[in-house]
């Protein structure tokens, strides 16, 4: 018994480096770069960053989503630090649950015809509305084109939505990654490096010390 046990423990020994070697320090990053990638064009969307930056991030949002505005200020957060290297594309998935999204998302768009998308999209997610959205604008102008459905863009995002499965927001895409749900600053920043990693070429990843 007592050799037994001898053996044993000399060949838990033996393979505790190897143990060691397959144990990830980051388990949530090895999850999400052993997924399937999927293709998600940016299409016409509107984006913030360098328009040839070495990794994509297309969020999936919804207007009257809490946690779409709970998660803007990381994504403020990682376009200060990855300026040149991250793409935000947004596109929308406004969620039946919310019965103002889609209306809200079609203003944005509407809105982008005359370059105010971003002032609506932040406004909205600061739940602002009415004038205090559209202030600026050609109001005229931009009931045509709400009136007339935009163009299509929504209606497009929701169907490329539905075909890569997402049905929650905010949703991402990242270099073809999906993943639900909100995610903090530190997991972005340890997919962002490792995609910046793996790109032939790609940009050096910024000093957070």
């Amino acid at each position: 018994m007592k050799k037994s046990m001898f053996v044993l423990s000399a060949l838990l020994v033996a393979l505790a480096p190897s143990f060691a070697a397959t144990t990830s320090e980051h388990p949530w990053l090895d999850k999400q770069l052993a997924k399937q990638r999927y293709g998600c064009p940016p299409g016409k969307s509107p984006f913030k960053g360098a328009a040839d930056a070495p990794v994509t991030i297309v969020e999936f949002i919804d207007y009257e989503c809490p946690y779409c505005v709970q998660q803007e200020e990381t994504m403020k957060k990682i376009m200060d630090t990855y300026p040149n290297q991250v793409k935000l594309v947004i596109k929308n998935l406004p969620l039946d649950i919310h019965p103002k999204a889609k209306h809200k998302a079609l203003v944005a768009e509407c809105m982008a015809t005359q370059d105010k998308f971003w002032q609506a999209h932040e406004r909205f997610l600061k739940g602002k509305t009415g004038k205090d959205v559209t202030k600026g604008v050609d109001e005229g102008q931009l009931k045509d084109c709400i009136s007339q459905g935009g163009g299509g863009q929504v209606d497009r995002d929701l169907a490329l939505a539905k075909k890569l499965g997402l049905v929650t927001t905010p949703a991402f895409v990242v270099d073809g990654i999906r993943q639900g749900g909100t995610i903090g600053f530190n997991q972005f920043k340890l997919l962002i490096d490792a995609e910046l990693a793996r790109k032939s070429g790609g940009a050096k990843a910024p000093d957070q010390n």
